[in-house]
C-alpha cells in the first residue's frame, strides 16, 4: 500500500509540475515595447513579444482614443509573425493606443490591458529626457525586425562642379585640386596641394613633401597621429591643413561590461611653415564618417552613431546612449552631447545617431562648435550651398520574407531624405520626405534652382526574378514631389547618374547599358529625350563640357551558364568612353578605350577622387591596375601605376601617359604599397603619391623626373 501510494503521489506531482510548467511554457506574458513619437505621415509602430491573435486587428480588442478620451478611426496591421502592430492614419494630435488582453493567445497572454502613448507631429520635438533615449532603444532592441544599419551620398550655377575649380591661381602657380560635385563645396580627400607641398596620408602618418622643384624633392615632415589613430580624409584652407582621423574610446562599465566605440576627430593644424606644422585645435564626435564638407569658412562634419544598446538586455545596466563631442579647447576628454541638442526623427526605425557639426575655420583657436544631432537616420550626404541632403534606408518590417528560418529578410526598401538648412553655423532640419527605392550615391541627387532631384532603384536587379524599375523624383523646396519619372529600364538598377543643369544622365544596366538623356528644365514634367544602348556599364560619369560626359566602367560580356542554361554577364577589362549628347535624342559613344582584362581596376569605379583632372591640358586619368586574360577563365597580373588620357572633341580619346610599372618576373598580384593612390600636378610636373613613394613626372613628356621615398 504504500508503495502504491507513493507511487500514485509521485505521479499527481508530476502531473501537478507538467500543468505548471505547461502554463509557465504556453502562457508567457506578452512583453510590448514602443516610441512615443511618429511623423504625421507615418505609421506607429508597437512590437510585442509573443503573437497576437489574428482577429485581434478587427474584433475590437485594439482600438484608439484621442487626448479626450474619444475613439478615432485608425487602420491596424499585423505583419506575418502576427507580433508587430502597425496603426495608420492618425492626424496630428495625442492619442492612445489601447490593446485588450483579449488581443492575446492561448500561448501568450496579456495579464492586464496595455496602453501606448504617441504624439503624432510634423516637426521635430527635442528630446526632454535620458528616458525618451531608452524608450526608443528599448522598443528596437526587442523587436525582431530591427533594420540593419546602412554605412557598407545652390543655384543653377553651382549645380555642376567645374573643373576650371580644379585649378588654382592664389600666388602659389597652377595645381590641382580635389573633384568635388558641387561648385564651391569643398570634399576631403586623402591627398591634396597648396602649389608647393604635398599632404598625404601614410598608414596612421601625416606626410608632407616639399615638391616645388619636382627634381628635389624632399619628406619635410612624417608625423605619426598616434598610437591606434587612422587618418582618412585631409583638406586645406587658408594655410590651415584639416586631417580627419578615426580614434577608439573604451571604458569599463559597472557590471564588467566594456562600452567601446569609435570616435571621429578633426586635427586643424597651421601649415604656414608646413616644415612644422603646428597643432590648433582638435575638436571630435561619436561614429563613423559620413562625410565632410567645406562651403566658404565653415566647415561640415557629418558622422553615424550606433550606440551599444544592445548592453541594455543585461538587467539593472546603466548607460548613457547620448552621443559624445569632443574639444580640445573645452575640455581633455569627450563629453556627452546636452539633451537639448538632440532631436528624435520620428517613425524611423534606425538604431543610430546623425551628428551635424560645423565650425568657423577663420576663427580656429576660439570659434564654438556648433553640433546638432538627430535620431534614426544614415546613409548617403550631399550638399548644395543652400543644404545638406542625408538619406536613410527604410526597411519595410510589415511585408518580410523568412529565410532559411532564422531571420526576417525585408522585401521592400524605400529612402528617407532629410533635408538640413544651412547658414554658415547654424543647421537646422527643414523638410524630410520618403522615396520608393534606393539611392546609389550622391551623385544620384541634386539641388537646381531651388529644386532637389533624386534617381532611385525599386526592387532588385538581378537573377530571373529581376523586378527592379528605376525612378526619377523632384521636389520643392520643401521636399513636397512636384514631378517625377518613372518605371525607367525595368529588370536593370542604376550604375551611376549625373544631373547638369537641366538635364539628367542616368545608366542603368543588366546585359547592355542604357544611358539615358533626360529634360529636366519643366520640373513637374521630366522626360526622357534620348537612349544610347551599348555593351558594358559606366560606374562614374564626369562633365567635359555641356555636350560631352566621360563614363568610367566596365566592359562586359553575356555567357551561358553551364548548369543553369541561363546568361551571365561578366565583366571585362576596364572601359573609358566619351559620350556625345549634342543631340539630345540621339547621344552617341564618340569614342571609348578599353583597359586590360578580367581583373583590371582602378579607385575611380568608385571613388570620383580618384580621378586627375588637368582641364587647360585636356588630360584625365587615374590610378590603375592592369590584368589580361590568358585562356579561358584566367587572368594574369601585368603591372600597376597610372594613366594619363586626352580627352578632346575632336581626337576622342587618346592615351597620353602610361605610368604603368610592369610586373617583376614572377610577381603574380600587385604590392599594396607600391599602388598609386592619387596624382596631382603642381604648375608644368605631373606627382603620383602612392604609400611608399611620390614620383614625379614632365607634364607634356611623362618622363619620369625623380623619386622620393614615404616609408
Amino acid at each position: 500500500m504504500k508503495k502504491s501510494k507513493l507511487y500514485a503521489g509521485g505521479l499527481i506531482l508530476a502531473m501537478l509540475s507538467l500543468v505548471i510548467g505547461s502554463y509557465f511554457m504556453f502562457n508567457k506574458e506578452i512583453k510590448a515595447y514602443a516610441t512615443s513619437t511618429v511623423f504625421v505621415d507615418q505609421a506607429y509602430h508597437v512590437s510585442f513579444s509573443g503573437a497576437l491573435k489574428e482577429a485581434s486587428i478587427t474584433d475590437g480588442s485594439i482600438f484608439v482614443v484621442d487626448k479626450d478620451g474619444k475613439q478615432v478611426e485608425a487602420e491596424f496591421i499585423l505583419n506575418d509573425a502576427r507580433n508587430m502592430l502597425a496603426v495608420h492614419g492618425l492626424s496630428v494630435g495625442d492619442y492612445t493606443v489601447h490593446v485588450k488582453k483579449s488581443a492575446s493567445t492561448s500561448r501568450t497572454v496579456f495579464k492586464r490591458d496595455k496602453t501606448f502613448d504617441v504624439k503624432v507631429v510634423e516637426q521635430l520635438e527635442a528630446i526632454t529626457s535620458v528616458d525618451d533615449l531608452t524608450t526608443y532603444f528599448q522598443a528596437l532592441l526587442n523587436t525582431e525586425n530591427v533594420s540593419p544599419t546602412t554605412e557598407s551620398k545652390e543655384e543653377s550655377s553651382n549645380s555642376v562642379s567645374s573643373d576650371q575649380s580644379a585649378e588654382s591661381s592664389t600666388g602659389s602657380g597652377r595645381h590641382s585640386g580635389t573633384n568635388n560635385q558641387v561648385e564651391d563645396i569643398e570634399e576631403g580627400d586623402i591627398v591634396v596641394t597648396d602649389g608647393q607641398f604635398i599632404y598625404s596620408i601614410m598608414d596612421n602618418y601625416l606626410v608632407i613633401t616639399d615638391a616645388k622643384d619636382p627634381s628635389e624633392m624632399k619628406v619635410v615632415k612624417k608625423q605619426k597621429l598616434g598610437n591606434d589613430i587612422y587618418p582618412t580624409q585631409l583638406m586645406l584652407h587658408d594655410k590651415k591643413l584639416i586631417v580627419t582621423y578615426y580614434g577608439y574610446e573604451e571604458k569599463k562599465l559597472a557590471t564588467g561590461h566594456y562600452d567601446g566605440k569609435s570616435i571621429v576627430k578633426f586635427a586643424i593644424f597651421d601649415v604656414k611653415d608646413a616644415k612644422n606644422p603646428k597643432l590648433v585645435r582638435e575638436i571630435g564626435q561619436d561614429g563613423s564618417i559620413v562625410g565632410i564638407r567645406k562651403y566658404g569658412d565653415v566647415l561640415y562634419m557629418i558622422t553615424s552613431q550606433t550606440p551599444n544598446y544592445w548592453i541594455m538586455r543585461e538587467k539593472n545596466m546603466d548607460i548613457d546612449l547620448r552621443p559624445a563631442i569632443y574639444d580640445s579647447a573645452a575640455s581633455t576628454s569627450s563629453q556627452p552631447l546636452p539633451l537639448e541638442k538632440i532631436q528624435i526623427l520620428p517613425g524611423s526605425t534606425e538604431p543610430n545617431f546623425l551628428i551635424v557639426s560645423a565650425f568657423d575655420l577663420s576663427n580656429a583657436e576660439q570659434g564654438k562648435v556648433q553640433t546638432e544631432s538627430y535620431l534614426g537616420s544614415s546613409g548617403q550626404l550631399y550638399m548644395s550651398t543652400n543644404a545638406i541632403y542625408v538619406t536613410a534606408t527604410m526597411y519595410n518590417p510589415m511585408f518580410t520574407t523568412r529565410m532559411m528560418d532564422t531571420a526576417m529578410m525585408p522585401s521592400s526598401m524605400d529612402t528617407q531624405v532629410y533635408k538640413f538648412s544651412i547658414n554658415k553655423t547654424t543647421i537646422e532640419m527643414t523638410a524630410k520626405t520618403t522615396i520608393k527605392g534606393l539611392i546609389l550615391n550622391q551623385f544620384s541627387m541634386d539641388e537646381y534652382d531651388g529644386y532637389f532631384r533624386v534617381a532611385t532603384t525599386e526592387g532588385h536587379g538581378w537573377g530571373n526574378t529581376a523586378d527592379s524599375k528605376n525612378h526619377l523624383f523632384i521636389f520643392d523646396k520643401d521636399l513636397k514631389q512636384v514631378g517625377e519619372l518613372t518605371n525607367l529600364a525595368r529588370g536593370e538598377r542604376i550604375y551611376s547618374a549625373r544631373f547638369m543643369g537641366d538635364k539628367a544622365y542616368i545608366v542603368t544596366f543588366k546585359e547592355v547599358d542604357p544611358l539615358f538623356v533626360i529634360d529636366v528644365a519643366n520640373p513637374a514634367a521630366p522626360k526622357v529625350l534620348g537612349e544610347l544602348k551599348i555593351p558594358g556599364f559606366s560606374n562614374y560619369l564626369h562633365p567635359i563640357d555641356d555636350k560631352h560626359l566621360l563614363g568610367i566602367g566596365y566592359d562586359t560580356e553575356v555567357k551561358i551558364d553551364d548548369y543553369s542554361k541561363q546568361p551571365l554577364i561578366l565583366t571585362k577589362g576596364m572601359k573609358v568612353s566619351l559620350f556625345d549628347v549634342t543631340d539630345l535624342a540621339n547621344p552617341v559613344e564618340q569614342d571609348s578605350v578599353i583597359i586590360g582584362g578580367r581583373g583590371t581596376y582602378s579607385d575611380v569605379q568608385h571613388d570620383h577622387k580618384a580621378l586627375f583632372r588637368d582641364v587647360e591640358n585636356g588630360y584625365y586619368g587615374f590610378p590603375i591596375t592592369i590584368y589580361e586574360n590568358q585562356g579561358k577563365d584566367n587572368s594574369i597580373y601585368k603591372g600597376t601605376g597610372a594613366q594619363i588620357y586626352k580627352v578632346s572633341v575632336a581626337d576622342g580619346i587618346k592615351l597620353v601617359g602610361d605610368l604603368v610599372q610592369p610586373a617583376a618576373k614572377g610577381e603574380q598580384y600587385e604590392d599594396w604599397y607600391n599602388l598609386v593612390q592619387r596624382m596631382v600636378y603642381i604648375d608644368d610636373a605631373l606627382y603620383t603619391v602612392s604609400r611608399a613613394q611620390i614620383s614625379s613626372y614632365n607634364i607634356e613628356t611623362f618622363k619620369p623626373i625623380s623619386s622620393v621615398k614615404i616609408q
